[in-house]
């Protein structure tokens, strides 16, 4: 059996002035030390440093999951970040209602700019208008306030039932991603 080279799913997102494209084998390494990094690291649940072994093996499981979809965040061809959808409820993710979306800007040039809300602009547009999806759940670490503030620009709403001690979900609609998109779309440069 060949091993693949990219991720199962083969859509490349184009929307709001970024590129999501899958994550592909010659990501992996940049993609690693990305992840490797204490300042991202820290907002990670699992904090601990992946090896390239691990590294390996993560994509081995993961371009064959279809619970869920990975993606290098692009802008001017150039990768600054990455972000997934994962099934809330281990169904194939274009079988499912709910998904969970994660997300990290690694250039440093780009983190706190506007740049990581198009990114997640255009992966909430993907999932609910490709997926149709009904819900998108973020879960962050409650120390994590810039993560709260910018999901909350976003539209998402706090689920107190799902929030721990440690850890708050929230929840996006597609109602409430439509009135962000529109609220951000002004921002736009064509």
């Amino acid at each position: 059996m060949k091993k693949l080279q990219t991720m199962w799913h083969q859509e490349t997102i184009n929307a709001f002035n970024v590129v999501l494209k899958p994550v592909m084998i010659d990501d992996l390494e940049l993609l690693r030390e990305w992840r490797n990094r204490p300042d991202i690291r820290q907002y990670m649940f699992e904090q601990n440093e992946i090896s390239s072994v691990q590294q390996r093996q993560w994509f081995s499981k993961v371009s064959v999951d279809k619970t869920q979809l990975q993606f290098v965040i692009c802008y001017k061809e150039k990768r600054i970040g990455a972000c997934n959808l994962k099934s809330s409820n281990s169904v194939a993710i274009d079988a499912c209602i709910s998904a969970e979306s994660g997300m990290y800007i690694a250039d440093n040039k780009y983190r706190g700019t506007i740049l990581a809300f198009f990114a997640a602009l255009a992966l909430n547009e993907f999932a609910f208008l490709s997926l149709d999806l009904r819900a998108i759940v973020a879960k962050v670490k409650r120390s994590n306030v810039g993560a709260l503030r910018f999901n909350e620009q976003l539209g998402y709403v706090t689920d107190d039932y799902q929030s721990s001690e440690e850890v708050i979900s929230l929840t996006l609609v597609s109602e409430a991603h439509q009135r962000a998109a529109r609220n951000f779309a002004r921002f736009i440069r064509n």
